[in-house]
């Protein structure tokens, strides 16, 4: 039980660091002196400062993402008909999922979105973009297979719209909005990005 316990503490006081002073800049000195432990009994319990990020933020940020890709495969298999039909209620429900998700673990997001340069998650936002890209592309496909649309879009463009539109999202924490205001600032991105997809979709 101590040693969960002291494995807690230091959780909970790197988080506090990372938080403050980003990755780069975060002290495993600091966070050892601030809890009256050695950097040895850091070390039981982790083997690194990444390591340490890691297990605040991997397992919140692994399920958002897998719940966003799930997302998408699961509305890509659903009938033609039914994808034409709710291209806006499928994005707006599981943005506002996301958005909720995000909130309970805000500080975990905030250090994944806005701390975590010199980690492998300084890269987790494009994740996200490539599963847009891929949805996208194949969206179209479907549409066109299926003679609702007959566009042709540049897949370089539809990745900087999707860059843009989850960017935009993740101003939620750049900027520290408060849920309500986030949900709102969210959903309605979301209403004129998919105001502006219909508009190129319709040649």
């Amino acid at each position: 039980m101590a040693e969960i316990a002291t494995k807690v503490k230091f959780l909970e006081e790197g988080k506090k660091e990372f938080l403050d002073k980003g990755y780069k800049e975060a002290s495993l000195r600091q966070i050892c002196k601030n809890l009256d432990l050695t950097l040895g009994a850091f070390y039981g319990y982790f083997t690194s400062k990444e390591d340490l990020f890691h297990e605040i933020v991997s397992r919140p940020a692994e399920e958002l993402l897998k719940y966003y890709k799930s997302t998408h495969e699961n509305y890509l298999s659903s009938n033609p008909e039914f994808q034409k039909n709710n291209l806006n209620e499928i994005p707006h429900r599981a943005l506002r999922n996301m958005i909720d998700f995000m909130f309970d673990y805000y500080e975990e997001f905030k250090l994944v979105f806005c701390k975590s340069a010199g980690t492998k998650y300084e890269d987790y936002l494009e994740e996200f973009i490539k599963t847009e890209v891929e949805s996208t592309l194949r969206f179209i496909k479907t549409m066109k297979e299926n003679h609702f649309f007959d566009v042709e879009l540049d897949e370089q463009l539809i990745h900087i719209l999707s860059s843009m539109l989850m960017k935009g999202i993740i101003e939620i924490f750049e900027h520290d909005m408060e849920y309500e205001h986030a949900v709102k600032y969210v959903l309605k991105l979301q209403m004129f990005y998919t105001a502006g997809w219909m508009k190129l979709f319709e040649g």
